[in-house]
């Protein structure tokens, strides 16, 4: 099954995701989520996120929001993703999160 990511491209936070699926050639299909149409607030779109903010993924049966904690989960769980993007060494992986906390 196909990542599917919730996405609306005014929201920068979902750009930051599209980009880095892009840069690391993750194969995803995009579903546009209108902010503009309120379409995030709807009951279907709850139980993806129930935040009702964007972005979200569903990869398989697991959803997940929240732009940092998707860029992490992408960078270890697809192949071929450099390790500069989320070093396993703890004292650079705790330097990224300072970035993005």
């Amino acid at each position: 099954m196909k990542l599917k990511v919730y996405a609306d491209r005014m929201s920068q936070p979902a750009r930051a995701v599209i980009l880095f699926l892009k840069l690391n050639g993750i194969n995803y299909e995009e579903v546009r989520v209108d902010i503009a149409k309120r379409q995030h607030l709807t009951p279907e779109y709850a139980e993806i996120n129930p935040m009702k903010l964007l972005p979200a993924i569903v990869d398989g049966r697991f959803k997940l929001f929240e732009s940092h904690a998707i860029l992490i989960y992408l960078a270890c769980s697809f192949p071929g993703v450099a390790d500069h993007w989320y070093p396993a060494d703890v004292f650079k992986r705790s330097k990224i999160h300072s970035v993005l906390d």
